[in-house]
């Protein structure tokens, strides 16, 4: 059940024929399996780890709730968010639609245009990480090997485009979708859908910083934008995975009990400027769209 004319990806599961309590549905079985998915191998690797080092069950268990993580379970975090691609497929089968329609507006994810977008976000978020170190000194990252940190390297490297994508397609996919459906106007559409999915996105990070509760709300709007104006959620992957791979990659060689403190004094307004650099890839990206005539709307007729 697809629409009878052409549609912008937001709007993409109000179509003529898809009840609409389709979309619903689809999203609530995706926040049940979320806290399924990740419960179940957070518990896993909280189990593993105990075993393994002879801690306390519960004495890992208060840690964690405290912010206190060990590399097994920064790991288990990732991975249990990349389990969740295919079970995004599953949701646009839900929804009503043949589960390609999900990725973009023509029925399928577009990899020639992927790659592309995966090029100029690299470029852009490698060259925000040099000159921040530039300015602060390679010192300030912290840097040094530690018994896990080869094993987690390759983990993270492994599993972190997949926890990126999981990412996009729940929120600027699902979610996105499901309250776009909703609401008449394209635009109207595009902001209400873009400020609920942003604001999930940032509720999900649990951070009590505002100036990081800014960061990841906008960094979701910019995503929510890209993908409405590129008619699917290539462009949006790509700037995520670009993001987090290269974030990632300094995690295993650092202090990763001081890495994901998110409370009240973690941010500050230097977040503002790589907000700054995502924005900058987000335009260069949607003007590389236009001019490769990428679709921003279907399906095709």
């Amino acid at each position: 059940m697809l629409p009878v004319t052409p549609t912008r990806y937001p709007q993409f599961w109000r179509a003529p024929g898809l009840p609409a309590w389709r979309p619903i549905v689809a999203a609530l079985v995706g926040a049940a399996m979320f806290l399924l998915v990740s419960t179940v191998v957070t518990l896993v690797a909280v189990f593993v780890e105990a075993y393994m080092t002879g801690t306390d069950l519960i004495e890992l268990i208060e840690s964690m709730a405290g912010g206190s993580f060990t590399p097994g379970i920064v790991f288990a975090n990732s991975l249990g968010l990349a389990l969740l691609v295919p079970v995004a497929f599953l949701l646009g089968r839900i929804a009503g639609q043949r589960p390609g329609y999900l990725s973009s507006v023509v029925g399928h994810f577009r990899w020639r245009w992927f790659w592309p977008a995966v090029g100029v976000a690299l470029v852009g978020i490698a060259l925000y990480t040099g000159i921040s170190v530039l300015i602060d000194g390679v010192d300030s990252l912290g840097l040094q090997v530690f018994p896990y940190s080869w094993w987690l390297f390759l983990g993270l490297m492994l599993v972190t485009p997949f926890q990126a994508a999981a990412e996009e397609y729940l929120l600027r996919g699902v979610l996105l979708r499901t309250v776009g459906s909703w609401i008449p106007s394209d635009r109207v559409a595009f902001v209400v859908a873009a400020v609920v999915s942003s604001g999930v996105f940032m509720s999900l990070h649990a951070a009590s910083d505002p100036w990081l509760n800014v960061f990841y709300f906008t960094m979701g709007m910019l995503l929510a934008w890209l993908t409405w104006r590129t008619g699917g959620l290539e462009a949006a992957v790509a700037v995520h995975v670009a993001n987090n791979m290269i974030g990632m990659a300094f995690v295993p060689f650092q202090d990763i009990d001081a890495l994901f403190d998110r409370g009240e004094g973690a941010g500050s307004p230097a977040v503002l400027i790589q907000l700054v650099f995502v924005a900058a890839i987000v335009v260069v990206v949607e003007l590389m769209a236009r001019r490769r005539g990428i679709e921003a709307a279907g399906p095709r007729q």
